[in-house]
């Protein structure tokens, strides 16, 4: 396993301003949280809920206080409210809509990793770099399968990411103990 911590100034050093880490995880509306909008827009102030699902997801960038996701759940917080996305929910969707995906080989904290902003994929691979001396091939194609393997867990607040990593989940991977 593999730790990489990182602050605000690890994201953009001096191009670019985030005030709030834990909301660069609401970059886009992903088919991961497509479905849950509606329970998320609950952490909003009660003046910003119920507009449309393209305004949630922006005003959930500046009011998420925490996330923190595992194999089993995502769970955000703001201002003292939490929404609990749990995999057996996505799994029971996944399988009514598509049931022959095989949906038990989704990975919930590398899903919601992949859909944050290049600011964090490009901050990401340049800690494994630098850290542990991980090279990742360019390509945003395989970038995003490694990410979406490899990442075991999330942990994010408004000032700092923590981002564990199993490589042994690579196919050929180097890294794995022999």
């Amino acid at each position: 396993m593999i730790l990489i911590e990182m602050g605000k100034d690890d994201l953009c050093g001096a191009s670019c301003n985030i005030n709030n880490l834990a909301g660069t995880f609401f970059a886009g509306t992903s088919p991961l949280l497509r479905p849950f909008l509606e329970r998320l827009g609950e952490l909003l102030p009660a003046e910003r809920q119920g507009v449309n699902k393209g305004y949630i997801v922006g005003s959930l960038r500046t009011h998420v206080n925490s996330l923190f996701a595992n194999q089993e759940s995502i769970s955000v917080e703001a201002d003292g409210k939490v929404v609990e996305i749990k995999r057996s929910e996505l799994d029971e969707m996944i399988a009514a809509k598509y049931p022959s995906f095989q949906h038990q080989s989704l990975n919930l904290p590398g899903l919601l990793f992949i859909q944050s902003g290049p600011a964090l994929h490009a901050a990401s691979i340049a800690k494994l770099r630098e850290m542990h001396g991980i090279r990742i091939p360019d390509g945003r194609r395989t970038q995003r399968y490694f990410f979406h393997t490899t990442v075991v867990s999330l942990q994010a607040d408004q000032e700092r990411i923590r981002i564990e990593l199993d490589l042994a989940r690579l196919p050929n991977n180097p890294h794995q103990a022999e």
